[in-house]
């Protein structure tokens, strides 16, 4: 149990409420009282992820159900890592600050602009983010060069149940 403060992100329901019913505001920081723990009941801190794409484990992204918030973690700090699923750096903290929530093209813009996320963190996101025809193509232009971002792309949102049965070659 840490006691100090991080970065990172939070995902919602569009509504900005999360799964409990709990309406969030930016620029509002929310206190919890009970124990610090990560787990899934609606006490015990608030969960936050230092990588976006991780935020989505809770959250699927559907197009019209999830928004992300970047956040500030405070206080008391417990973290979670599950090496089996390859998700890291998750938290339950004591206090967190909705600092602003992101457009979709923020969203979007972390994957296909920020050079230091690895085609295993793309995957994740591909995964549970449904994307439109348009951002598809630019993932698919982005990263054409990744056999392994390209079946992602195909069988998560092209919906070809064969893509990991097959080769790709551009």
């Amino acid at each position: 149990m840490e006691n100090n403060e991080i970065n990172g992100y939070k995902a919602f329901y569009k509504n900005h409420k999360n799964r409990y019913g709990l309406l969030f505001e930016e620029g509002t920081t929310y206190q919890d009282e009970g124990k610090i723990e990560f787990g899934n009941s609606s006490r015990g801190g608030f969960h936050m992820c230092k990588r976006l794409e991780d935020t989505l484990r809770f959250f699927p992204g559907d197009e019209d159900n999830v928004s992300i918030a970047e956040v500030t973690g405070k206080g008391k700090i417990a973290k979670f890592e599950d090496d089996y699923e390859g998700y890291y750096d998750m938290y339950s903290v004591e206090k967190l600050t909705i600092n602003r929530f992101l457009d979709r093209d923020e969203i979007i813009g972390h994957f296909l602009y920020d050079y230091a996320i690895d085609d295993d963190r793309v995957c994740r996101f591909i995964q549970l983010y449904k994307l439109n025809d348009e951002e598809i193509e630019e993932f698919k232009y982005k990263y054409g060069d990744s056999d392994k971002v390209m079946k992602f792309i195909s069988y998560y949102q092209d919906n070809d149940k064969d893509a990991f049965n097959k080769g790709f070659h551009r």
